[in-house]
């Protein structure tokens, strides 16, 4: 028996062919990518901030007015200068923030310093949501919300529950992204009223 000839094979269309699947594959990620609903990169972070201007510890908290659940009163940043803050973005529909909200009212009233303001900032959200939530749970302190995200954006909350801590100076202190334990926000409080 006779051997037949391996087949001969062109460099020319194995190089071809070779470019032709990378500009296939080159192209299908191009496509794949295109179709990405959200864009994580820095250049997408919400209201044009730079990366040099995202809120961090040691720096001013940014200014907002918002109005409270019920709609008959502004609660501006500005006013409150002088005062420890805790500024909770939270949403009625997040499993987290529902199991923090005991802990922060407990911190709030075992604190009764009315130096010392709790903000709970609902966070695009329904108001109808908020205020049964806030009432179902007896929220004592301050609660207001952000239906647009502006806010929250101006904060960088990317995430809830998300609590900043502020000092008298209006300076951001601690930021907390996930659910508070009362026995911290008590330890973190009584620590910034001692500066």
């Amino acid at each position: 028996m006779s051997e037949s000839p391996a087949p001969r094979r062109n460099p020319a269309a194995l190089i071809l062919l070779f470019i032709g699947a990378a500009l296939f594959g080159v192209g299908a990620a191009a496509l794949i990518l295109s179709y990405t609903k959200q864009d994580t990169t820095l250049a997408s972070v919400p209201i044009n901030m730079s990366m040099s201007s995202l809120l961090r510890e040691g720096k001013p908290a940014p200014t907002f007015t918002l109005k409270t659940l019920d709609g008959k009163n502004n609660v501006a940043l500005a006013d409150l200068r002088g005062k420890t803050l805790l500024i909770n973005f939270w949403a009625s529909w997040c499993p987290p923030c529902i199991e923090e909200t005991p802990d922060l009212a407990a911190a709030y009233k075992e604190i009764a310093d009315p130096n010392v303001v709790f903000i709970g900032i609902g966070l695009q959200d329904e108001n109808a949501n908020l205020r049964k939530f806030a009432d179902d749970n007896k929220i004592p302190y301050l609660v207001v919300e952000d239906p647009d995200g502006k806010v929250g954006d101006a904060y960088g909350v990317r995430g809830m529950p998300t609590t900043i801590y502020v000092d008298r100076d209006g300076i951001v202190r601690t930021i907390v992204n996930g659910a508070v334990k009362r026995e911290a926000v008590v330890a973190q409080i009584a620590a910034m009223s001692k500066e």
